[in-house]
């Protein structure tokens, strides 16, 4: 071997020497990587953008679809970035989305998402209506209420003698959606599913009066329960009542006025029908099926 090989040799087993050619090819190869994903990041690609001005509940179609070159880094994980994401869906309540503008995915809803337009789709039987029931996470039993389930309500009210009364007050209701406090439906997204506001039923026009006065006592429960089954009660002084006794609790506490408004009468009014408080002469978010 000749000096220079000689000498090669101990610059390539020289740990100081192996140690820095390795830095320098790291460093080498993060120049690359960086490189690399800042040319990517700023390569423009083509989005769907709208093609002219689009109102809400609308549903897109591909003439309301048109392509322009943006930067990826403005492309955030919110922007729909194919057509097949876009088209068949409806712009939610409220959403304007301007000429030119990107779609984003928390204006664009499935069109059985948009408040109200459940409505559309039930098949209501002659004179039942159709009403908006409040509820929360703990009275859907740990968001366990699905649509096209049947559920039984019941009412737990102190009477007259300061007894503690339970009874069923409907039974067999089936429910129709399940929304969150903007009329959504919770179950849409499977991998987050949204908190209930609302539970959505078909009710006669007795019913919807009825449940509608007993949402007006602030002094009682309203308790979910599967059909068929009984309510968890911890109180052992609980009494059982049946509905007809319920209905006349809600009666004696609520009158209706010309409109069909609900009004809560006053500690005076139980006693002498003089006088009443008005509480809240807005029914819940129902409307009436024609």
């Amino acid at each position: 071997m000749n000096n220079f090989g000689i000498a090669l040799k101990k610059f390539f087993t020289n740990k100081n020497t192996v140690t820095i050619l390795g830095i320098i090819v790291i460093l080498i190869l993060l120049y690359i990587g960086y490189d690399r994903t800042v040319k990517s990041s700023v390569d423009p690609i083509n989005v769907p953008v709208a093609a002219k001005r689009i109102v809400a509940e609308h549903e897109i179609t591909n003439d309301d679809i048109a392509y322009r070159k943006v930067s990826k880094v403005v492309v955030g994980s919110n922007v729909l970035t194919s057509a097949a994401f876009i088209v068949g869906k409806y712009t939610n309540i409220g959403v304007t989305i301007p000429e030119g503008s990107m779609f984003y995915s928390e204006w664009l809803v499935d069109k059985d998402n948009i408040p109200g337009k459940w409505i559309e789709s039930v098949d209501f039987a002659n004179g039942e209506e159709a009403y908006y029931f409040s509820t929360n996470t703990v009275k859907t039993l740990g968001n366990s209420v699905l649509p096209n389930s049947y559920v039984d309500i019941y009412m737990k009210a102190n009477d007259e003698n300061g007894n503690m009364m339970l009874g069923k007050l409907l039974e067999n209701i089936k429910v129709l959606v399940v929304h969150d406090g903007s009329g959504h439906n919770v179950f849409a997204d499977s991998a987050e599913i949204g908190s209930p506001s609302y539970l959505g039923f078909a009710l006669s026009h007795d019913l919807y009066i009825l449940l509608s006065k007993a949402e007006r006592l602030g002094d009682i429960d309203l308790i979910l329960a599967p059909q068929g089954s009984n309510p968890q009660v911890m109180d052992e002084n609980v009494i059982l009542v049946g509905s007809e006794t319920l209905r006349d609790y809600i009666d004696a506490n609520t009158v209706m006025l010309e409109d069909e408004h609900v009004e809560v009468k006053t500690a005076d009014v139980v006693e002498n029908e003089n006088t009443t408080n008005s509480v809240n002469n807005t029914l819940p978010n129902n409307v009436v099926n024609e």
